[in-house]
């Protein structure tokens, strides 16, 4: 279903005035340096980004914000955010905050960095003897550690901050910095189409019906071939990493990217290849899950909260295993309102997240994985069949 927002035209003249809380502050000179690209703060002129902002940003960018002089605000803006739900979100936000729920519990972290460790470790061993065997497990290790070093770059702090970054290129061959300025975008715009890069899979996949002019042949099909385009979303996402970070000229990341291919060439060509698309397709699998099936809208929107429910859904289960495979986004909903919070505190936060919604009218969508399947299934062939 694609719903339509409110597509105001872009001002961009003048001083980039966004609000945050109940203070404008100008970021004109700050929009080349932000690490989230220009584009995403020019979204914001005129705008209120109160809850995008505190959502994402790390402590030492809250800090520098407060210590911005506030200035007059423009003539005509946009608070389309300032809304009894955002006010109720703030609240929630600032009381889980004081309660320690987005404190790192590091012996947990440390446990889920020994399993990835172990899985490549054991993989490569056996690589030679056991290829199928060696691919699963490094496949294993490959997809953990795209949980974690999600997990990490989104977290506060030098130490989330390096870990991020060293795990996502050691272990996949990324650019955490290509990744932050994709996926940051995602979590401000979700599902919003035209703006939000992880539902523009066309010409390959279709999640909503294309224009006629851009349509392809092979549409129909994309129900019975989807899952196995999966399987190469690493391998789409190592090239996209070598190409952005030798545009930017960020020979560090190149180094630390080039690494993880120096330990591929170590094991058997069928190994170092299976590995990654199994990696790639559980990832995918699982990514792609919580919000494809939800709601499209159409354009821009800026309420931040109702837009993150309406557009995503957890899923639920019982089991350690499936708990462990799905590395917290499972509780996607829940990693959309605090995605700097510690994956592993996601299941305690079940019920916060009930109680919330109830209080404010709000949908906490759920589902069980086949339920979730299904939905997707039922998503790709919706989109294979409609006609133009």
């Amino acid at each position: 279903m694609v719903v339509a927002s409110e597509n105001r035209s872009q001002n961009t003249s003048g001083p980039l005035l966004i609000r945050i809380g109940n203070k404008w502050v100008n970021l004109e000179a700050w929009k080349k340096v932000h690490p989230g690209g220009e584009k995403s703060m020019e979204r914001f002129r005129d705008k209120d980004a109160t809850d995008q902002f505190y959502s994402l940003h790390s402590n030492e960018a809250i800090t520098m914000f407060e210590k911005m002089k506030s200035v007059a605000g423009p003539t005509n803006p946009q608070i389309d955010s300032d809304t009894p739900v955002s006010k109720a979100f703030g609240q929630w936000r600032a009381r889980l905050i004081r309660e320690g729920w987005f404190e790192r519990t590091w012996y947990m972290d440390a446990l889920f960095i020994t399993i990835i460790i172990v899985l490549a470790v054991v993989g490569s061993y056996i690589a030679v003897d056991h290829p199928i065997i060696a691919s699963v497990l490094i496949g294993l290790a490959m997809e953990q550690a795209g949980w974690l070093g999600h997990d990490y770059v989104h977290g506060r702090g030098k130490a989330s901050y390096y870990l991020g970054r060293g795990i996502g290129a050691l272990f996949n061959g990324f650019s955490s910095s290509w990744w932050s300025n994709k996926h940051n975008t995602h979590h401000v715009h979700t599902n919003q189409v035209g703006v939000d890069d992880d539902i523009a899979n066309d010409p390959i996949l279709h999640l909503y019906l294309p224009d006629a002019e851009k349509d392809v042949w092979f549409r129909p099909y994309q129900y019975i071939y989807y899952h196995a385009v999966y399987a190469f979303l690493y391998v789409s996402w190592r090239i996209q990493s070598i190409q952005y970070a030798y545009a930017t000229g960020n020979y560090k990341e190149l180094f630390w990217i080039s690494l993880n291919y120096v330990w591929l060439a170590t094991l058997p060509l069928p190994v170092a290849l299976g590995s990654i698309f199994v990696g790639g397709f559980l990832v995918a699998e699982i990514v792609t899950a919580s919000h494809q099936s939800e709601e499209m809208i159409d354009g821009l929107s800026y309420t931040f909260v109702e837009d993150q429910f309406n557009t995503t859904r957890d899923v639920m289960f019982s089991d350690p295993f499936s708990n462990w495979l799905w590395g917290g986004m499972q509780y996607q909903l829940i990693h959309h309102l605090f995605p700097t919070m510690p994956k592993y505190r996601y299941g305690a936060m079940v019920e916060e997240v009930e109680k919330f919604a109830k209080q404010n009218g709000l949908t906490y969508r759920r589902a069980n994985v086949l339920e979730i399947l299904q939905m997707n299934f039922e998503t790709m062939r919706k989109y294979s069949v409609v006609k133009n």
